[in-house]
């Protein structure tokens, strides 16, 4: 069976002078606002539907997958040499969007993470191999690791994805700015969505034909996918693939097709939806979190996604034609 990463990475755990040149996005209105602010950051390089943030960890280059599915920031086993870290294990097993796996997670801590003109100092976390223990993303170099939501929330983080930009504030977290943001970006025509943080994951509300749900909002999960029994709920069908989703912790797990008229994430409207589905885990489903699935990069890509994470606010506009 062909084999692709759809879920690669949800684990369940516990002032800007330049960018790079060559390559480099002019900066827009919303940037040039939030860097007058004080805050710093890079470019990233979007491939297919995955953000490839440039980094150097304690004086190596390298770089992580921006993922808001992962609770913490991560570093592959395979490149702790690289960046000269040496992992304390623990008991806890890894856990993803498929179930626990045998593995178990490490921890450590990187003196000086910079991107772009950007170094944030000691930051905790953990060690697990990725989907095929080298590298998530191989047609565009190995990946080390991946930049989690615990830093986004920390940093106050600013997330463009329409323009490829990553903006943090080194001293926290700066709320005044949220405002300013909203109403430069409704008038652009974005549309706000409210983020909500359960269980170490970022949810939002949806509507998936016409029944009412919490998807977990996931840029490092390929596609979009529902879960199976939710599917049924939703009477979305779905026809069988050849596919198998890959996740990290455990083995894969069949995937399916679907197509229906509308996908509503907030009051933000998707005509002519189509996602993957598959059978999730049970701390996805249940529980607090009880999601229905994950809104994933395809989308998140397609209509421009920008997150403040000062307000835990998604801004989402209609595609580019």
């Amino acid at each position: 069976m062909q084999k692709f990463t759809l879920v690669s990475t949800l684990i369940l755990f516990f002032s800007l002078s330049s960018f790079p040149a060559k390559g480099a996005a002019a900066l827009s209105e919303l940037d040039h606002f939030v860097v007058s602010h004080g805050y710093g950051g890079a470019q990233f390089v979007r491939y297919e539907n995955t953000y490839r943030l440039p980094i150097n960890a304690n004086g190596k280059v390298g770089d992580l997958t921006i993922d808001t599915g992962a609770p913490t920031t991560i570093v592959f086993r395979s490149s702790l040499n690289k960046f000269g870290l040496q992992a304390t294990q623990t008991d806890l097993p890894v856990h993803g969007v498929f179930g626990k796996g045998e593995e178990k997670v490490g921890l450590v801590t990187i003196q000086q993470l910079t991107m772009g003109n950007l170094t944030l100092m000691n930051v905790k976390s953990a060690v697990l191999s990725d989907t095929n223990s080298g590298g998530l993303y191989r047609p565009y170099g190995l990946s080390d690791g991946l930049f989690g939501l615990r830093e986004m929330f920390r940093y106050g983080v600013v997330l463009d994805l329409n323009n490829r930009l990553i903006l943090a504030h080194p001293a926290g977290q700066m709320k005044g700015i949220s405002d300013g943001i909203r109403s430069i970006l409704t008038k652009q025509g974005y549309t706000p969505v409210n983020l909500s943080l359960v269980d170490d994951h970022l949810q939002v509300p949806a509507v998936v034909n016409n029944t009412p749900c919490k998807l977990i909002v996931d840029t490092g999960a390929f596609l979009t996918v529902i879960e199976r029994q939710f599917s049924r709920k939703a009477k979305i069908g779905g026809r069988d693939t050849n596919i198998v989703s890959q996740g990290l912790g455990t083995h894969g797990r069949g995937v399916s097709y679907a197509q229906f008229p509308e996908l509503k994430i907030g009051d933000f409207a998707i005509k002519n939806a189509s996602v993957t589905v598959s059978d999730l885990d049970v701390a996805i489903t249940g529980g607090k979190s009880n999601a229905a699935g994950l809104l994933g990069a395809e989308y998140l890509g397609l209509h421009g996604a920008i997150f403040d994470f000062n307000s835990g606010t998604l801004y989402l506009r209609p595609k580019k034609n």
